[in-house]
């Protein structure tokens, strides 16, 4: 899995509806994600990186609703 910062860096490069479906998308498999590896393996170091992005993916949905983009 790549850093929280490439993974913006990745996002921002992207046109505004792109964008939006890989924020939608994030939303929708992250959660699972975690919830798969809690059931599975329950690595604390993995669950926090996942935690993290999607914790990341929130706030680029706030400011695409805020400002029709992630900034």
């Amino acid at each position: 899995m790549v850093s929280n910062a490439k993974f913006k860096d990745f996002v921002v490069a992207l046109s505004v509806e792109d964008q939006q479906t890989v924020v939608d998308r994030q939303l929708r498999l992250l959660p699972a994600f975690i919830m798969q590896e809690v059931a599975g393996t329950n690595n604390p170091k993995v669950i926090r990186k996942l935690e993290s992005r999607l914790k990341q993916v929130r706030l680029m949905l706030s400011s695409i609703v805020a400002n029709g983009k992630v900034l």
